[in-house]
């Protein structure tokens, strides 16, 4: 296995992006903040090469990498400001394409920070804008038609935030997916409870309609999206220990509560988990694991690689390459599909409880000074080395 680190520890709490051989790295800016947005810095890297595409890029709202053939066979950077959709070269950010955002024209709408997807399913190129309220209310899901610059009849979905989560919209393999929150209720013999927990919510691409819903273990972690990955002829859904066919949303492998993240892809004709497994007991170390899914019982194989702490995103392809941002930075590994490693060892009978008190759905469950990225960063040459 071989082991390259991209970015060193100012990368700390990055999220990442991949379309094609195209990996987008974003961490937070410090620089473009304010007291209102977030500011985001962006570098872009060959995955193939493990070379950066261009210097890093500074931008006031979250901006996305996506794949359009409109834009021309490579991958785009796209974000929102509060009027326009705009388009950029993903190498040296210039601006390639504006698109007024529905109601700009004549002045009677401006938008906040918006979380986006594009995508053509339908017959058409969507849009689709997650534009988050103040507290409770007013979070949206839209979808415009980009040839017309209008909303798409019977495409805007309202949803509740009951606490601070993700708001990345996941449109991939002709699905919609995005984290929400939902008040329940459970009844119990002597009274009631009422709880905020945490659901993902997924829809048709081309035309919204509903599909169901999955109630998660643990919260998604902001900026981070919900996997939708096809694999071996199947489409799953995938969020920390929750993996799930789609449409049927049927669970492949019971939930498991102590994964951190976990992503979809194929190796050697199968479909395959690749996600990190959290301590659960100090004496346990964090590891990298996968398995796969075509079987009745999936079996956890040991990655072997020292695990970093705070993992904070998760990346694999069926070329075996796999990239880990961490707050030691972002490392790629690359591994052979082929060859799996000796199965993870039956765990000793430890308590469960975790003296340090971390969160078992992972170590960066919300934004903080753990989570976010440091003061402005660069991207520093590649170094590698065999493990």
């Amino acid at each position: 296995m071989r082991e390259t680190r991209l970015l060193g520890e100012d990368w700390h709490g990055a999220r990442l992006q991949l379309v094609r051989d195209t990996l987008l790295v974003v961490v937070d800016d410090e620089r473009e903040a304010s007291l209102l947005n977030d500011g985001f810095l962006t570098v872009a890297f060959d995955l193939r090469s493990r070379r950066p595409l261009g210097p890093a890029l500074s931008f006031g709202s979250p901006v996305h990498l996506v794949g359009l053939p409109r834009f021309g066979p490579e991958p785009v950077l796209a974000f929102t400001t509060s009027k326009d959709l705009v388009i950029t070269d993903v190498r040296d950010g210039s601006v390639l394409k504006t698109f007024p955002l529905p109601g700009t024209r004549a002045g009677e709408q401006v938008y906040d920070v918006c979380y986006l997807a594009l995508g053509h399913y339908g017959g058409r190129d969507l849009l689709l804008l997650h534009e988050g309220g103040y507290g409770l209310y007013d979070h949206w899901v839209s979808a415009t038609d980009l040839a017309i610059g209008e909303p798409v009849p019977g495409m805007t979905y309202e949803h509740y935030r009951y606490r601070e989560i993700s708001e990345r919209l996941t449109l991939r393999h002709g699905y919609l997916a995005w984290p929400t929150t939902e008040e329940v209720v459970e009844v119990h013999p002597d009274d009631l409870s009422v709880t905020d927990e945490p659901f993902v919510y997924v829809r048709r691409a081309d035309d919204g309609s509903w599909v169901g819903k999955v109630r998660l273990h643990g919260w998604v972690p902001e900026d981070r999206d919900v996997e939708i990955a096809h694999a071996a002829g199947r489409t799953y859904l995938a969020e920390a220990g929750n993996i799930v066919t789609l449409p049927d949303l049927e669970p492949v492998l019971p939930e498991d509560p102590w994964v951190s993240v976990s992503r979809v892809t194929e190796w050697g004709g199968r479909p395959v988990a690749v996600l990190v497994q959290d301590r659960r007991y100090p004496q346990e170390p964090r590891r990298l694991c996968s398995l796969f899914l075509d079987t009745d019982t999936p079996e956890k194989v040991v990655i072997p690689w020292s695990v970093p702490p705070q993992v904070h995103d998760l990346l694999a392809t069926p070329d075996g390459t796999i990239v880990v941002s961490s707050a030691e930075g972002v490392h790629v590994l690359d591994v052979d599909p082929g060859k799996r490693a000796s199965p993870a060892e039956t765990s000793p009978s430890y308590p469960t409880h975790d003296p340090e008190e971390r969160e078992p759905n992972g170590e960066c469950s919300s934004r903080g000074s753990s989570c976010s990225g440091g003061g402005p960063p660069g991207a520093a040459s590649p170094t590698a080395r065999r493990i």
